[in-house]
């Protein structure tokens, strides 16, 4: 299915973001990269604030989706395999938000934008779901009675960010990478989870 013209705008906006930071992006460039002219935005957007918020909703889709996955999964499968899913769409997800909330942590006013537009919640909603789901399986009687899934998760998505911020950093053309992250995202989760896991499950 091609892109309505308000989803490519939104995309376009989450890739000047992502390389110039929420203060240094202009409807302009916006504009440009979306193939449209400048006015066309007010189109579909009220105004660079929806915008903007549509481009951090965008971003949040696929965890949005990994989430409603995970739900869906309680007493299917594996915890183990119902996890590693879920994380390696976090690290994905984590690796397209970590560029573009840079200039975001570094601006009170746009941070202060973020959060009182509810966008910084909705972008922090994993946790609360993964520690739903686990909650779920522990109930199921899938994990361990004395588990606690307010911590495993939080344990989890760390992980997660780590390797989302240590593959930015280090980037792709490094040839050494340390101990842990010289594998792909799939074999990382699952060393990750398995060891998260260890005396969890019943």
């Amino acid at each position: 299915m091609s892109q309505s013209t308000k989803e490519r705008i939104a995309a376009a906006a989450v890739s000047v973001i992502r390389d110039r930071g929420v203060t240094n992006a202009t409807t302009k460039e916006i504009a440009r990269e979306a193939g449209v002219s400048e006015g066309s935005l007010y189109n579909h957007f009220e105004n660079k604030t929806a915008l903007f918020g549509a481009a951090f909703g965008l971003v949040a889709s696929g965890i949005r989706a990994a989430m409603q996955d995970l739900f869906a999964a309680v007493g299917q499968a594996t915890v183990e395999a119902n996890l590693t899913r879920f994380a390696s769409a976090a690290i994905r997800f984590y690796g397209e938000l970590l560029p573009m909330m840079g200039s975001v942590l570094a601006d009170p006013e746009v941070l202060g934008w973020l959060q009182h537009s509810g966008r910084a919640e909705g972008l922090s909603q994993g946790q609360a779901a993964l520690v739903r789901y686990l909650e779920a399986e522990q109930l199921a009687g899938r994990l361990a009675p004395d588990a606690q899934p307010p911590f495993l998760a939080a344990v989890l998505l760390g992980a997660c960010q780590h390797r989302a911020f240590a593959s930015l950093l280090i980037g792709t053309a490094h040839q050494e990478r340390p101990p842990g992250l010289d594998v792909d995202i799939d074999a990382y989760t699952q060393g990750i989870v398995r060891t998260l896991l260890t005396a969890q499950i019943p």
